[in-house]
Parts: C-alpha cells; structure tokens; sequence
C-alpha cells in the first residue's frame, strides 16, 4: 500500500496514503471520536466512510491523536490547524501547530480539460497551454487558496489567480477580494498519477 509521511518542510506533520477498502479492520484500528462516529453513521455511501476511517487510520499512523471537528464542512482541532483532501483512491493531510497549512491532493486525467475554461483566467490558459499537468496544478493551488480564504462565492476564474511558474515547488497565487490582495505561496509534487499542492497565506509582517 502506497503512503508517504511528513513531505511538507518544518514542523508540520503530513501524510498521504492509499485508500483501504478493508472496512472491518479500519474500524478496530482507528481511535474514532463521538464526532467520529456521527459522521460515519451520518454517511450516505461506502466510499465517503473510507475516506473518514483512511483519514483517521492516516493520522495515528503518522504519531498524532488529534480530535477533529467542523464548522462549515471545515476540519477542526483544538490545538493548531489541519487540511484533509483526497480524491478517489489517496487521502492527505497536513497539521500544523502554529499556523495554518492546507492541502489539496488531486487525479491527473482529462476532467480538467471539462472545467478548465470555467475556472481559468485566459492567462492561465495560455500558461498552462491544455497540458494535463498544469492544468491540474492550477486547480489544486486554488482549491487551497479557496480553503486558506474561508471566504464564501469565491470566483475561480476571476478572483483566484495563480501566477506563471517554472519549478512547482514554487507556486505563487493572489486572491483579490474587497479591493484587498492576498498573497500566498505553494509546494507541488506528483506523484502516483495525482498532483498534489500544499502552502499557506503570506501575511504582512
């Protein structure tokens, strides 16, 4: 089973893993909270309880016991912050104690070409110039930039705008709201035929 561990820089503390369908042990191994275990009675298919108990199963494998909350489909801790993504067969986090971290892990295929020009400057388009890749990219920084903002009705295309860049592990995005700009900077990787972005807000010192 595919899982890697602790790929963002610093202190945080991150984690991403193969998907198990193995649903009877994944409940004997993770130390499910009341919060917990209202979601996975609340769950409407298969596929949304494994993506909770492999999150969980993800977290205590990577050394933390930490009680997860929401507020507004967000997750919560008490101590520090925490960013969940998956797609259909990887789950990833990121916890960080000091300030907050997101992640946003996606499967590179065609979708993208579908939503591309409903979510994308023409700039970025011509960056990206329909590579898969890029494209996906694109989308993951401002998926993460959206869940940083925690602002509702953001506009993907003209609001989010992720600037050109050469080395992934260098990203840089900007988020107009209020006649406000906000800065912020990511890592990408791919791996496992997904892309993956983590980053946070670059505030003003």
């Amino acid at each position: 089973m595919f899982e890697l561990k602790n790929f963002v820089p610093g202190k945080a503390v991150s984690g991403i893993r193969e998907i198990s369908k193995d649903i009877k042990y994944l409940y004997s191994y993770c130390d499910l909270t009341d919060v917990d275990n209202m979601l996975l009675m609340q769950s409407g298919s298969l596929s949304r309880r494994l993506e909770i108990l492999n999150t969980r199963a993800l977290i205590k494998d990577c050394g933390l016991n930490l009680s997860i909350t929401y507020k507004n489909r967000k997750p919560l801790v008490e101590n520090g912050f925490i960013s969940i993504s998956h797609s259909d067969s990887l789950v990833a986090f990121v916890w960080n104690l000091d300030f907050e971290i997101t992640i946003d892990i996606e499967e590179i295929g065609e979708r993208i070409k579908r939503i591309s020009k409903r979510a994308f400057s023409e700039n970025e388009l011509n960056f990206a110039n329909n590579e898969l890749i890029k494209l996906n990219l694109l989308w993951n920084v401002k998926e993460s930039v959206y869940k940083l903002a925690n602002i509702k009705g953001l506009e993907f295309k003209t609001q989010i705008n992720v600037l050109p860049f050469t080395d992934i592990e260098n990203i840089k995005a900007e988020l107009i709201s209020s006649n406000k700009k906000r800065n912020f900077l990511f890592q990408g990787k791919i791996l496992n035929n997904h892309s993956l972005v983590f980053g946070r807000e670059i505030l003003k010192q």
